[in-house]
């Protein structure tokens, strides 16, 4: 592969991201960010070595559209009992504060986050993102983003539970893993 120097910037900075240390984040939600009553029924966060630092399924407190189901697979009766975004908060909060978080589509997680802070009355924490799905399209030199599973597919990355959480942060890093080796 002839590497372009918008390609070598990508493959550094996904080096640097996995050598200084860095999270990789997931949301699995009701609808989109937009939606004033939307909510987040899956969190996974993981630190660059693949180690699970968060990964819990959330009480949205609203009910989950069937159409948010066939994406996800997540039921009303999966999240019943379970935390809701406000408990998990303090700890998602510390993790993202403290270290670079990358998200396969930074701007959804970004905006999802800032709208359940304001459903929820919580201060959205600062966050230096890092956006694998920008890169990937640089480190390709696509014209169009790909989904995650597509760029995986294309990387020879095994995808198995799509659209749930935890899958997506490990197929996401080690997509970033690809893009730091130059292959």
């Amino acid at each position: 592969m002839t590497v372009t120097p918008r390609q070598l910037s990508i493959i550094k900075r996904s080096a640097e991201l996995l050598d200084g240390g860095c999270v990789v984040i997931d949301f699995e939600t009701t609808g989109f960010p937009t939606d004033p009553d939307v909510g987040i029924v899956e969190v996974a966060v993981i630190d660059s070595r693949g180690g699970i630092l968060m990964n819990t399924l959330i009480n949205p407190q609203r009910r989950i559209p069937s159409s948010a189901t066939k994406i996800h697979g997540i039921r009303d009766k999966d999240v019943v009992n379970a935390p809701t975004f406000a408990d998990i908060f303090p700890d998602l909060a510390r993790i993202l504060s403290s270290t670079p978080a990358v998200a396969y589509n930074y701007s959804f997680e970004k905006a999802m986050i800032a709208a359940v802070c304001k459903r929820c009355d919580l201060i959205v924490p600062k966050v230096e993102w890092s956006c694998a799905m920008r890169a990937y399209t640089v480190y390709k030199g696509l014209r169009a983003f790909k989904s995650l599973s597509s760029a995986c597919s294309e990387e020879g990355i095994i995808v198995e539970n799509a659209h749930r959480a935890l899958a997506d942060v490990k197929m996401t890093l080690a997509l970033l893993y690809t893009m730091a080796a130059g292959s």
